[in-house]
């Protein structure tokens, strides 16, 4: 099942083409500019950037927000936006996985030892694609996912292909695997979902997982995970070696450091045959708890149950600023919550870096809910109707946004079929999420308050509160 990745530099590099350099820097430019000053220095960010490359093509390299800020600044070409960004990218999952088996296995080793075995066979890549059947099927990594997901591709369980976090290839378990996706409304790419899938898988081998929790070294474990789980056609002293130091990287990296960054809430109600949504209530609102928020105002229930369900809260201790503008990043934040809750049945963000809200952008992007020119864009602007509704149409899979109303595309008066949005726009509408003003138009260009940001709110996460048009 063992893949060969390419350094994920290049896949980046093509993405660079149509989004320059100078475009990705944009916004730190300004705090940075004139940081170098001498060639000496400029000679210091080269050489780092030839370290990353180098240590890109192991997928190994680690660098912190601060390290990844100063070098796209510092030295402002493609190769240092490639290599940065591949290097931070490269990193997301790899703590995510640990965190993950060591909180199951309660063993350093054991975990260890499951992502010597993962890093050979996907390098952490939950939409990982077997290259050799890419140009085979005629699809690449991302549209091979989204063609499962949205049911245009229906062969994933016979094609034979290696996929995901642990390249599943025999038929049963993508058939597994798939189904557990669907169980859950997860994307057949959320390595949130593949985890535990994985960790269902494994429940079969009672053998191993007594061996991973009483493992004594990453060597151990690795073989015994290889060889009893993975079973590649390798299965030679070398092969073991080689994941055996792949695991004992990351144990060296994390052993001793693993932190509990999850916070757990009730799971919604959906599954493959109700596709209802309701989010649990975690607190109270009272009448009036807010001063601007009076009982008599169209937004006031939808305020107190985004409250309740821990959705949104007062700006101060007794005020709610029903008028104020939502930023982008807020409205990803608010969107990123929503898809993780809806997926996954709680919270997984740590704050990280200097800007808030990274984590949420970070993982807004690996779920698909926004695109690169998005994540990379200004993110701190006011957000517009439009885009209000591109990010959210995205927060929760099609299943929890069955279509209760038939607005035909081009009927909503300034929202015609030729809108960058109008997709979005409509599968709302229908979905009974959103819907016009009193005028009867949309206005995608209008700004976003946060009374309409609890509204749209609460009818994703409570399809009970959702409008018949």
């Amino acid at each position: 099942m063992k893949k060969t990745i390419l350094p994920l530099f290049f896949t980046l590099l093509m993405l660079l083409t149509l989004f320059p350099a100078n475009v990705l820097a944009e916004e730190f430019t300004d705090e940075f500019s004139g940081d170098i000053s001498s060639d000496e220095e400029a000679l210091i960010i080269e050489e780092e950037l030839a370290e990353i490359e180098a240590n890109l093509s192991e997928d190994e390299y680690i660098l912190t927000d601060e390290e990844f800020e100063e070098i796209v600044v510092l030295e402002g070409t493609e190769e240092g936006i490639v290599y940065a960004l591949a290097a931070k990218t490269a990193q997301a999952e790899p703590k995510k996985v640990w965190d993950f088996f060591v909180a199951k296995l309660g063993n350093e080793y054991g975990a260890a030892g499951v992502m010597g075995n993962l890093k050979a066979e996907s390098g952490f890549l939950a939409t990982n694609v077997q290259n050799s059947f890419e140009s085979k099927l005629g699809y690449n990594d991302n549209t091979y996912t989204d063609a499962v997901d949205n049911g245009s591709y229906s062969n994933f369980v016979h094609d034979s292909a290696g996929y995901g976090l642990a390249q599943w290839t025999y038929w049963s378990r993508k058939q597994g695997l798939l189904n557990y996706a669907k169980s859950i409304n997860a994307s057949i790419g959320n390595i949130d979902m593949q985890l535990e899938y994985l960790w269902k898988e494994l429940q079969g081998y009672s053998g191993l997982i007594n061996t991973l929790k009483n493992s004594t070294s990453v060597a151990q474990a690795a073989s015994a995970f290889m060889i009893q789980f993975e079973r590649p056609a390798d299965q030679s002293a070398a092969a073991q070696a080689k994941r055996a130091s792949f695991g004992q990287t990351y144990y060296d990296m994390y052993a001793g450091k693993t932190t509990t960054t999850t916070t757990y809430v009730a799971a919604p109600a959906t599954n493959s045959s109700d596709t209802s949504v309701k989010f649990p209530k975690l607190a109270t609102y009272r009448q009036g708890m807010f001063r601007d928020v009076p009982s008599n105002e169209w937004f006031t229930k939808y305020v107190a149950s985004a409250y309740e369900m821990s959705l949104m809260k007062g700006k101060l201790e007794n005020l709610y600023e029903p008028y104020e503008q939502v930023n982008v990043a807020q409205a990803i934040t608010m969107a990123a919550r929503v898809h993780s809750i809806y997926t996954t049945g709680k919270e997984n963000f740590k704050q990280t870096g200097n800007n808030w809200f990274r984590v949420y952008l970070d993982y807004a992007y690996q779920n698909g809910i926004i695109d690169y020119a998005m994540y990379w864009g200004n993110v701190e602007r006011t957000a517009t109707r439009g885009e209000f509704a591109l990010i959210f149409s995205k927060a929760i899979p099609n299943a929890g946004l069955k279509a209760i109303n038939n607005k035909s595309m081009g009927s909503i008066r300034d929202v015609p079929s030729s809108n960058k949005y109008a997709t979005a726009i409509y599968k709302l509408y229908n979905a009974g999420v959103i819907c016009g003003k009193d005028d009867g138009r949309f206005h995608p260009n209008d700004k976003v308050t946060r009374a309409e940001a609890a509204t749209i709110l609460t009818r994703m996460a409570d399809s009970s509160q959702r409008i018949k048009q």
